[in-house]
């Protein structure tokens, strides 16, 4: 296989955008580092618009977009739960 210059620009996009989110968050954003897993999907929306809707890419595209969002979802709520912010349907006193 050879390394086309399309190949390693999308290889670049891929892999920088999520870097450079990290160190930013970690750097001045610390309290919200769990939001770079969505910012990082939108990013991938934003930079591959195009090949979201090619036909053989799409389902691909989708789940892995799907996967961050959902990861992010598991993190800000077991975090909520850890803080005691979320009332479960247990919980609520019975009068």
């Amino acid at each position: 296989m050879e390394l086309t210059p399309t190949l390693i620009l999308n290889l670049a996009l891929l892999i920088v955008p999520p870097v450079v989110l990290v160190l930013v968050f970690r750097q001045w954003l610390a309290r919200h580092i769990r939001w770079t897993v969505a910012l990082t999907a939108l990013c991938d929306v934003l930079l591959f618009w195009d090949e979201l809707f090619y036909y053989e890419s799409f389902g691909l595209f989708a789940v892995l977009i799907l996967v961050q969002l959902v990861a992010t979802g598991v993190i800000k709520y077991k975090r909520l739960l850890n803080q005691n912010k979320i009332v479960t349907i247990f919980s609520f006193p019975l009068r």
